[in-house]
């Protein structure tokens, strides 16, 4: 679609104002505050090979029409459609509706790497804020539906409620679901799929989910059940994280600092079924300390930590230990009160780090290199000396001593005599890395992805990496380099399921290898590559996985000290590995060891 009318406006879509793209739908920024959301169409890329999808994308805009005539009045933190859009044939594709700005997703407020710049303390003023409106939503004779931590975005600490267009009011009923939010209870017996429609009741299930989740960095139903028992098949036994036979995610905060009273609420709904508005006083009273003596953050009368009930993980000790397959060594490289925010091991004989505490950030000798506050998603580079920190929305890389950056539809990188053009690419769609010996990036538009290779010496981009077919919405990415390939790394969202892929890139583009949710890739972050292997952090200790990515190595014995949020880095003989509060070094002597 070229172009669409707002009361008689052409809005030319342009791809390089695209804001994001889900399953329905494509945003694009139209100036002055506004977002334009034009539904896919039938014959749209992604929708190739897949009848269910095109059927539905007839539906929607079939039915969309009368319902967005229809729509009810809505609080202000509901971003509510404003006017709808027209093609040339006077059909109705879309509408208008304000941007949220500065927003990130409420998904993002369950992952343990960003919540390291996101207080405790701020998540029930901004629960309190979407409980009033999910109330006022109700009081309007309508239901949220699909309510999951993708339609929710938050924005100065305010929660605002996107996709409004699917929320169900009168005759117009809500479709969609996300199986991680869906209640239960008006689901089948077998699967997750409603065969009732949604209530009110059923989107407080989902705020307690959500809450759940903001609170403890993980899921009501996250963690691993022995056996290996699907999501599915847990909600619909309702085996919650909090059952003791279920293995509790280390980068998550344990349920124990909970006040009993909100423990109680979480096991009312998830495994007894009550279904009711949260408790504003619950929420009202929550308040996070400190211990003084241990300095475990927690919400309850007395520590959990200091009273006996040990608060996830084991205690590390930091020694050289034997085990039956080889020989670990580890050395505590460093122990702090601060947030360790980044590693690297390259160009410096015990590894570098930067840590973050009381508003500075220094090197591992102890220098400052920045200051200011702790910001959600930024990202740092560290080389020999250098440190670079870049805001999350910044397209921008730092290798070999130089910058790389995107401006005005280019790649650019510093030259011995100035800036110089690497070569073309979507103005602020694009996404790239570069290691020591090439850069890999890619972009998206109109469902069609370009992915290229470039190298650090010469000017030129090879755009024709053929990756496997993106579907859905990339909601995070990441690139690693090793010796002539690079390990893509990629978080996708498809019909309210969130997924991982990996892709391995040579350095003349072509692809090694591709693996959708291999059980190794438990976080996007914290890989780094050594060699010829990649090494992954997960909660059973590093994994080393090969070129093919069908083979890996399991290293137990290094389960003390790794989880899956861990940081990791390659040194010169041994891996690097940075948790919250330490750096260690780990090194196995034996054949095939780190």
């Amino acid at each position: 679609m070229a172009d669409v009318f707002l009361n008689g406006r052409r809005i030319k879509l342009d791809p390089s104002r695209m804001l994001g793209a889900g399953g329905e739908a494509e945003v694009y920024d139209i100036g002055s505050g506004m977002a334009l959301k034009v539904y896919k169409g039938p014959d749209h890329p992604d929708y190739r090979g897949l009848p269910g999808e095109v059927d539905a994308a007839r539906e929607r805009l079939r039915t969309r029409p009368a319902k967005l005539k229809e729509f009810p009045s809505m609080p202000p933190r509901v971003v509510a459609p404003l006017e709808t859009a027209k093609d040339r044939a006077g059909r109705v594709v879309g509408y208008a509706m304000k941007i949220v700005p500065n927003a990130e997703s409420l998904l993002r407020w369950s992952e343990p790497g960003f919540r390291r710049a996101v207080p405790l303390a701020l998540t029930a003023p901004l629960f309190l804020d979407l409980h009033a409106t999910v109330s006022r939503v109700h009081e309007a004779g309508v239901v949220i539906g699909d309510f999951n931590d993708l339609n929710v975005l938050v924005s100065s600490g305010l929660a605002h409620l996107i996709d409004a267009d699917s929320f169900q009011f009168g005759a117009h009923r809500c479709p969609a679901y996300t199986e991680r939010f869906v209640d239960p209870t008006s689901c089948g017996p077998r699967d997750l799929r409603p065969v009732r429609p949604h209530t009110s009741a059923s989107d407080w299930y989902a705020f307690d989910a959500l809450l759940f989740q903001a609170l403890l960095l993980v899921h009501p139903y996250g963690g691993v059940l022995a056996g290996g028992a699907p999501h599915s098949e847990r909600v619909l036994n309702r085996v919650t994280v909090l059952d003791p036979r279920v293995r509790y995610p280390r980068p998550a905060i344990h349920w124990r600092v909970l006040p009993d009273e909100v423990l109680q609420r979480f096991y009312q709904t998830f495994v007894d079924d009550q279904r009711s508005p949260f408790p504003r006083p619950l929420l009202e009273s929550l308040r996070w300390t400190v211990c003084p003596s241990c300095k475990a953050v927690h919400a309850r009368l007395l520590c959990p930590t200091c009273a006996g009930a040990a608060v996830g993980g084991s205690v590390r000790q930091m020694v050289a230990v034997a085990t039956s397959r080889g020989s670990l060594t580890v050395t505590r490289l460093l122990v702090t009160e601060g947030e360790v925010v980044a590693v690297t091991g390259g160009g410096l004989a015990q590894g570098g780090w930067l840590v973050f505490k009381a508003g500075e950030f220094r090197r591992e000798d102890g220098s400052v290199a920045l200051s200011g506050p702790l910001r959600p998603g930024t990202r740092y580079f560290l080389e020999n000396r250098s440190t670079v920190a870049v805001g999350p929305e910044e397209a921008f890389a730092f290798a070999g001593g130089r910058s790389w950056w995107e401006r005005d539809g280019a790649l650019w990188h510093e030259g011995p005599l100035g800036d110089e053009r690497v070569g073309e690419v979507l103005a602020g769609r694009t996404r790239f890395w570069v290691g020591p010996e090439f850069g890999f990036g890619f972009y998206r538009a109109g469902g069609v992805t370009v992915a290229f290779v470039f190298e650090g010496t010469r000017r030129g981009l090879c755009d024709g990496v053929p990756l496997p077919t993106l579907r859905g919405r990339v909601l995070d990415s990441l690139c690693v380099f090793g010796p002539g390939r690079a390990w893509l790394f990629l978080e996708m969202e498809e019909a309210g399921r969130i997924w991982k892929r990996c892709v391995v890139i040579r350095r003349d583009g072509t692809v090694a290898a591709a693996a959708d949710a291999p059980a190794w890739l438990e976080s996007i972050h914290g890989a780094c590559a050594a060699g010829p292997f990649l090494f992954v952090p997960t909660d059973k200790g590093l994994v080393r996985v090969e070129e093919s990515l069908s083979a890996c190595v399991e290293f137990p014995e290094t389960e003390p000290f790794v989880d899956a949020g861990s940081l990791l880095a390659a040194g010169d003989d041994g891996i690097l590995v940075a948790g919250r509060h330490e750096v260690v070094k780990l090194s196995i002597k034996k054949e095939g060891g780190i």
